[in-house]
């Protein structure tokens, strides 16, 4: 039998730990500096922490809200606006849609009757809106209803093109390339809570 290794011994005689050279390698490792290339990765890492967790602060708790555009500062007016929209939506509501009159005669009548009630409707809009140069409120609001004024002009167009020609069809005027003017109309009165104010469904 071969007798094992003697182990080391120290100054006092106690047998000498000898850390295996794994260890030894990673120490030597870790005491090593940092080359360039991973210095700048440990930096950019942390730049990054950073502007993450700056974001989510400005987000949570950045400079005072601001109004979003299309937004009414006050919502007085909105709420007047919701009500009288409402009454004209009601009487439209008990005419038949235009799109099921039996022929352009009386599809022409329906919205004729209609219009009449949405005529009723801008008016006392317009009279309980403030100025223009008002405030910005105001000019909003001033916009938008003549925005509505133009759809009518649309409605009144296709009454008369009906006489003309029963397979006449409704054309909504652009307010801008591609858009037609029912969707501003309609995006105001709903973002501001008067979704009774939007554009009747009853030409289709």
């Amino acid at each position: 039998m071969v007798p094992p290794d003697p182990q080391p011994e120290d100054a006092t005689g106690a047998p000498e730990l000898v850390e295996p050279a794994a260890v030894i390698d990673s120490e030597i490792d870790d005491l090593e500096p940092l080359s360039f290339g991973r210095r700048t990765a440990r930096v950019l890492a942390v730049g990054v922490m950073v502007c993450i967790a700056a974001l989510w602060v400005y987000t949570l708790w950045g400079p005072t809200k601001k109004t979003p555009p299309g937004l009414l500062a006050d919502a007085t007016w909105a709420v007047q606006a919701q009500a009288i929209c409402t009454d004209a939506a009601a009487e439209l509501d008990v005419l038949p849609p235009a799109y099921t009159a039996a022929d352009a005669p009386a599809r022409a009548d329906v919205i004729m009757t209609a219009s009449e009630s949405l005529r009723t409707m801008l008016r006392r809009l317009g009279a309980s809106a403030p100025a223009a140069d008002a405030s910005n409120d105001g000019r909003m609001i001033n916009e938008w209803l003549t925005d509505w004024q133009i759809y009518m002009g649309d409605r009144d167009r296709y009454v008369a093109a009906l006489e003309a020609d029963p397979s006449a069809r409704f054309y909504v005027t652009e307010k801008v390339k591609g858009q037609q003017i029912t969707k501003p109309i309609d995006f105001f009165a709903k973002y501001n809570d008067m979704p009774n104010c939007v554009t009747p469904g009853d030409l289709g």
